[in-house]
């Protein structure tokens, strides 16, 4: 025997306990926003509300752990095609996520993946716990993957934590050109290989101006500049940090003599007090 429900014949302040219902149209959740949700304290396991400050369907349960909370009522995601058998994904992260049992309250939650490319947007941040891995599947469009392990992004930049282990199958490193000027000023934040376009328009010695440069003392930072010399002169006579000279600057050729078609520098530098510089020049013909 079963008993119909048609229209509004039960109050909207009533609560009844439902041993089985079935449901031919639809189902409305009641629309609490997050004042109204605290105001219910502990209800009844398997409560569903739709909490219209998260604008998402929640239910109150127990975690993992055994502590209880609201949770969000999780759907399969983006998908396109019969019975969803093309999962998709946005290309830029927008929010601060972790991947992890720990704030997710699950082991479920430890490994995750993506289909590449992602971008995570300035002022946010992906934390990867310690024994999570986040895999981006299809890097430049290809089928391998790329893995991280322990590993947070910030502002587009990948940082792994000590310990972190990292993947791939192929590096690439932005080139941006420079114009060789008695300083050439170099935004280390763009890249760090740099090309001179003008082999032929400064000749002099020249003083290489790496700008925005962390200064957080703990890390090493790399460069490489390339001198493309046509019947030029004129090699790297000093090495500024952020448009300071810096404490102590040691090459490995203190003559550094020009080569007659390419000067390759590479440089490595941190902060201990002051800047600590080392340059290595290497001549191709």
């Amino acid at each position: 025997m079963s008993t119909k429900i048609i229209g509004n014949q039960i109050d909207a302040a009533t609560r009844a306990i439902i041993t089985a219902l079935t449901v031919t149209e639809q189902v409305n959740l009641p629309e609490l926003n997050q004042t109204a949700v605290n105001a219910l304290g502990t209800p009844a396991f398997g409560t569903l509300i739709f909490n219209s400050t998260e604008d998402e369907a929640q239910i109150w349960r127990q975690d993992v752990s055994g502590a209880p909370g609201w949770a969000s009522v999780g759907g399969g995601g983006p998908s396109i095609g019969e019975n969803s058998i093309v999962r998709t994904n946005g290309t830029t992260i927008s929010e601060n996520l972790t991947i992890g049992p720990t704030a997710n309250g699950g082991p479920e939650f430890t490994n995750g993946f993506s289909a590449a490319p992602i971008t995570i947007a300035n002022g946010y941040t992906v934390t990867i716990e310690t024994g999570a891995t986040w895999t981006l599947i299809g890097v430049d469009e290809d089928l391998t993957s790329t893995r991280f392990f322990n590993y947070a992004a910030v502002n587009n930049q990948l940082r792994l934590v000590p310990g972190a282990h990292l993947e791939f199958g192929q590096t690439k490193e932005r080139l941006l050109a420079f114009s060789k000027a008695s300083t050439s000023t170099l935004d280390h934040s763009q890249a760090n290989v740099f090309v001179t376009q003008n082999p032929n328009g400064y000749n002099g010695n020249f003083t290489i101006n790496f700008t925005n440069v962390p200064t957080s003392g703990g890390f090493v930072y790399a460069a490489t500049v390339i001198v493309r010399q046509i019947n030029g002169t004129g090699y790297a006579s000093n090495v500024q940090i952020n448009g300071s000279n810096p404490q102590f600057i040691y090459w490995n050729n203190p003559s550094r003599e020009v080569g007659p078609n390419w000067d390759v520098y590479q440089l490595q530098f941190f902060l201990d007090g002051g800047w600590h510089v080392f340059g290595m020049e290497t001549k191709y013909e």
